[in-house]
């Protein structure tokens, strides 16, 4: 935030102006940059009941881009969103938690409170008011196996009894649905598989960031999951579109940015949403009234001084053949290229290979079309320094 004094008819005012770039969070509203198509193309899926699986690198937006669309959506009061983040989720009762939570806070908007608890027989809800008269809804149940076993199965197909109960499209989106890969691998899959497969009025949306995992998922014919959604890849932003929303965000708080500038700032971050919105962020609470190419010179240093200690995590842990790897990469250098080999001592293929498998299973490194990358382009600015 910055403070701006001014005087005007000999009082002194102070105005505030706030930082318009936010990141390490999901943005929408002002905050969500143009993806039109992708927005029109999640509506129609919904609209029409047919589920759908995105996924994508991490950082590209997925979160934000369905939460935006369901917020879009909620003008719509034939429609009613349940949002569930499984990325921390170790057990089936902290799923049956988080999910039977959703779910009844969705009722919140839909019924009288007291008739909340006629929904839920295995589960007690418990409703909470906030100083600010809001209302919450959690759930309580003992975990034991066999109450668990009961709460999934009440659980599972109340999105199904609240659709038909209110004559709503009820829209559930799981968010990393990967994890319930650690439920007990594929037979939590079918278990899941088999409720949500004969919900008619249900619309569900799955994402997922581990690539190869949650493909597998939808695409492995062995797999619980196979064709139950339509497969959605989800791509970056183009860059002069980013760039196009870098330049409204400076102007309108006042400071001018050229399309060079903003052109930098995009190619910097190599084009990547997080990314771009962090480098925006540290450049506007360096600049004046306009942005100079140093102001980006400054943001990358302090942003790279700030994410010192996780880059020297990474790096530490990881083999000496990673962190061969790392280096290449970081130079823009095809680790399977016998000059690269050769170049940064990566001994033989199958060392290389096993080196990127563990690499893109940290989330170090991305995988785009048969080319590989880090994943964070300032940890790559960061090693070509050391």
């Amino acid at each position: 935030m910055v403070r701006y004094t001014c005087k005007y008819n000999e009082l002194m005012y102070t105005k505030l102006m706030r930082n318009p770039f936010l990141y390490g969070q999901s943005v929408t509203g002002d905050n969500f940059c143009n993806r039109i198509k992708e927005l029109s193309d999640i509506n129609r899926h919904i609209e029409s009941g047919q589920n759908l699986f995105i996924y994508s690198n991490r950082r590209i937006g997925k979160t934000s881009l369905v939460r935006q669309a369901l917020i879009r959506l909620s003008k719509n009061k034939g429609i009613v969103s349940i949002f569930i983040d499984l990325e921390r989720i170790t057990s089936k009762a902290q799923f049956l938690e988080i999910y039977a939570q959703a779910i009844a806070n969705a009722f919140v908007s839909l019924s009288k409170i007291e008739k909340i608890r006629d929904f839920f027989r295995a589960l007690i809800p418990r409703i909470e008011f906030s100083p600010t008269g809001e209302v919450s809804v959690s759930v309580e149940f003992s975990k034991s196996e066999a109450s668990i076993r009961r709460g999934l199965e009440e659980v599972m197909d109340l999105p199904q009894l609240l659709a038909k109960k209110y004559k709503k499209r009820v829209v559930v989106v799981f968010d990393e649905f990967q994890e319930v890969a650690n439920l007990n691998g594929v037979e939590f899959e079918k278990y899941i598989r088999s409720f949500i497969q004969h919900h008619k009025n249900v619309c569900y949306i799955f994402m997922g960031s581990k690539t190869r995992i949650i493909i597998d998922m939808f695409n492995n014919p062995k797999r619980a999951f196979y064709r139950s959604a339509t497969v959605y890849p989800l791509g970056n932003i183009p860059n002069e579109e980013m760039e196009r929303y870098i330049k409204e965000r400076f102007e309108a708080t006042e400071k001018k940015i050229s399309n060079v500038i903003a052109a930098e700032i995009v190619q910097k971050a190599q084009g990547l949403p997080h990314y771009v919105q962090m480098l925006a962020w540290h450049v506007w609470e360096r600049c004046g009234n306009e942005v100079q190419l140093e102001n980006i010179n400054d943001a990358t240093q302090q942003l790279l001084l700030s994410q010192r200690e996780l880059y020297y995590t990474w790096y530490n842990d990881s083999t000496l053949n990673q962190k061969s790897i790392l280096f290449a990469l970081s130079q823009g250098d095809e680790v399977f290229s016998q000059d690269a080999i050769i170049k940064h001592d990566l001994r033989a293929p199958s060392t290389v290979q096993s080196g990127i498998k563990s690499l893109v299973s940290k989330g170090f490194v991305n995988k785009e079309e048969n080319k590989y990358a880090l994943a964070d382009p300032f940890f790559a600015i960061w090693l070509s320094k050391k």
